[in-house]
């Protein structure tokens, strides 16, 4: 199965991020064209797909050219980058009549190769807007290796920074009998939304370690028989989520209240309803979440 965000198409080439200058060479190619973002959302056309701009436009729109990030390269070669605009339109609504869409509401109309694009672009361009200081001695960090490097500009300091991703375990749990599936609502979760547990992993853990944790604390039930399912990138702002099947020892909810707003146990014919029913008390997840996927894949017993 193909998910949102998990079919990047385009070649990382790392032997040209290696070459500062090279790349700077590369974004006035002929052939480039950059992914605009505004507040981390990207531009998008009327026949819903990606609008890329070449190195002129960009030169026009954008408060700091030089601050565009090499994505990689497309099958015939030509460079792919990705470029904040900066904290105005004007100069965007000057040249271009495409609008900056949120990405969790164009995401299941675009192609799975193009949120895959917009995924990197946008969990790369957060992480260098929210590292722009050296966390070991508080200089300004340089951006090296085309956006996915950052180093102390301190010379007596240089250290290298990488970019953060966070593993997040969501675990879609059953019975013994598998005839019914836990779902639940966290307190931060959007009002009629239920969806498999999920959380965090923690320094030293395995998969496996994080899935009976997290299930333990949220409604006190712990697992058996955890199977990893698929994985997806999840950039809000830079996870990777890691899908997981268990089965539970009990059926006995024991809710945290802190964590959770809500835990429940499912039958097929009842998530069925509720998947039919988009105006019922409860919905499923956005289906460009794998949380989505991994319930209607149980759902329909294909698992």
């Amino acid at each position: 199965m193909v998910l949102p965000f998990s079919r990047n198409p385009l070649f990382s080439s790392d032997e040209l991020r290696e070459d500062d200058a090279g790349i700077q060479k590369l974004r006035s190619h002929k052939d480039a064209l950059f992914l605009a973002f505004f507040e981390y959302d990207p531009p998008i056309t009327e026949s819903s797909e990606l609008f890329w701009i070449p190195w002129d436009v960009v030169q026009l729109v954008c408060e700091n050219p030089d601050g565009a990030i090499f994505l990689g390269l497309e099958d015939d070669h030509s460079p792919r980058f990705a470029i904040d605009i900066g904290e105005s339109l004007e100069h965007w609504e000057n040249v271009s009549r495409h609008r900056f869409e949120p990405v969790r509401s164009v995401a299941a109309k675009l192609a799975d190769s193009q949120t895959s694009i917009v995924a990197q672009a946008r969990s790369i361009l957060k992480w260098i807007a929210d590292h722009r200081f050296c966390s070991r001695c508080g200089s300004g960090n340089s951006v090296l290796f085309g956006g996915y490097r950052l180093q102390c500009a301190n010379l007596a300091c240089g250290t290298l920074h990488f970019p953060r991703i966070d593993p997040v375990v969501i675990m879609m749990v059953v019975s013994r009998d598998n005839s019914k599936c836990l779902l639940g609502r966290s307190h931060d979760y959007p009002e009629r939304i239920i969806a498999p547990l999920a959380g965090f992993m923690e320094p030293g853990e395995s998969i496996e370690d994080a899935v009976n944790r997290e299930v333990r604390e949220e409604v006190g039930i712990s697992c058996t028989d955890i199977e990893f399912w698929g994985n997806q990138p999840w950039p809000f702002p830079s996870s990777l989520m890691l899908g997981c099947f268990a089965t539970a020892v009990t059926d006995q909810i024991n809710l945290n209240h802190a964590e959770m707003a809500f835990a429940d146990w499912f039958t097929r014919s009842q998530l069925e309803k509720i998947f039919y029913d988009t105006a019922g008390d409860m919905v499923f997840p956005d289906s460009i979440s794998i949380s989505y996927h991994m319930m209607r894949a149980w759902m329909m017993d294909d698992v």
